[in-house]
């Protein structure tokens, strides 16, 4: 189950005054809990993402965006790093009652998006397609590229 929130920019009323909506939806993002599996993850990845910690659990807990969408009017302004950094701080508060440690993505596999989660401090999560598609029991072949790549962010980058 998800949770979906929207960022709004209100229109000047002047503009609009033959019209209903009084704003526009600039952008939207859902979020649902969600967990890394740790045994899953070959040695190397394993070992970066326990060494930070002193208890070694079997799942760490996560938050996944679903969906992040930025309205066209509004792209190419940084819109969209905003929303991954309101994400972070917003998971990474005291206050947060999740307890969750990393933001989760579950990215398309296009040059532009994975650059995009790159720049804002995304890791892949496997090294390679074929790892991934391994991991999600699928016959890995030369010739098939996987739709989306798995990618997180470590919120204890924020905390410490």
């Amino acid at each position: 189950m998800g949770k979906t929130y929207c960022f709004i920019k209100k229109q000047d009323d002047n503009v609009n005054q033959n019209s209903d909506h009084t704003f526009t939806i600039v952008a939207a993002f859902t979020v649902s809990n969600d967990s890394l599996k740790i045994s899953d993850l070959p040695n190397n990845r394993k070992k970066k993402m326990t060494d930070k910690t002193h208890k070694h659990l079997k799942r760490y807990p996560g938050v996944l965006i679903g969906r992040l969408g930025v309205n066209k009017d509004f792209c190419g302004k940084g819109i969209g790093s905003a929303v991954l950094n309101y994400v972070k701080d917003w998971f990474s508060e005291p206050e947060n009652k999740t307890g969750c440690r990393y933001v989760i993505v579950d990215a398309l596999n296009s040059e532009k998006v994975l650059k995009f989660y790159l720049n804002n401090e995304f890791k892949f999560l496997f090294s390679s397609e074929k790892q991934e598609a391994e991991y999600e029991n699928k016959e890995s072949k030369d010739t098939e590229t996987p739709k989306t790549r798995l990618m997180y962010y470590d919120l204890l980058g924020l905390s410490t």
